[in-house]
């Protein structure tokens, strides 16, 4: 299983307009329709992700809107400064969100299993036990390809019979988590960080 990711520290859309034309049509018209500059240059960076680990290949959309290629199990995910994708031999699900604020631990209460609320009310540190959770949940229904639809207080990201199938870490100021179909082991996750040069080539 392997997790590449990129930072947005120092870049801006404006310098990385070079890269569009290496994205299909319906990209680039995704990009260009946000708003805000530093959503188009995550968007940028996650469509360049995806064309490194699929070669280019066509993409299709799953049922919930995310974006799938035959042969190819890959999640992406984005936040902050952080844009991820994780690709490896069975369903996987990525999801990286920054460590919010103590005023949004109250849903925590709303959307929280209790087995879950009781970890992040217990622990030494409630905001990144939050976000650990959520990046969990988020990560459980990305594999799944069920959504956020779901009722998010109907599963236990905490239970032992997920143990096996999830993977949580710190980067910067981010949790990060990934949920994969099969078991795995610590030590069969790489984490590497790419450098922007990379995003040119496929694997």
């Amino acid at each position: 299983m392997k997790i590449a990711y990129v930072t947005t520290g120092g870049l801006t859309f404006g310098m990385l307009t070079e890269y569009l034309p290496l994205l299909p049509p319906e990209r680039q018209e995704k990009i260009m329709r946000y708003r805000f500059e530093e959503d188009k240059l995550r968007s940028l960076l996650a469509g360049l992700l995806i064309r490194r680990v699929t070669g280019g290949a066509p993409l299709r959309c799953g049922e919930h809107g995310k974006p799938l290629c035959d042969g190819v199990n890959f999640s992406v995910s984005h936040s902050g400064e952080l844009v991820a994708i994780a690709v490896g031999d069975c369903a996987v699900g990525l999801d990286v969100e920054q460590i919010p604020p103590e005023d949004r631990l109250k849903i925590a209460d709303r959307f929280y299993h209790p087995a879950e609320r009781a970890y992040v009310h217990g622990a030494d540190d409630p905001p990144v036990a939050f976000c650990e959770i959520w990046t969990r949940k988020e990560a459980v229904l990305k594999m799944t390809g069920e959504g956020i639809a779901t009722d998010l207080t109907a599963f236990d990201t905490t239970a032992e019979s997920l143990s096996g199938q999830l993977f949580t870490t710190r980067l910067g100021d981010c949790c990060l988590s990934l949920c994969t179909e099969m078991p795995l082991e610590d030590n069969d996750i790489q984490i590497s960080e790419l450098e922007l040069k990379e995003l040119r080539l496929s694997d």
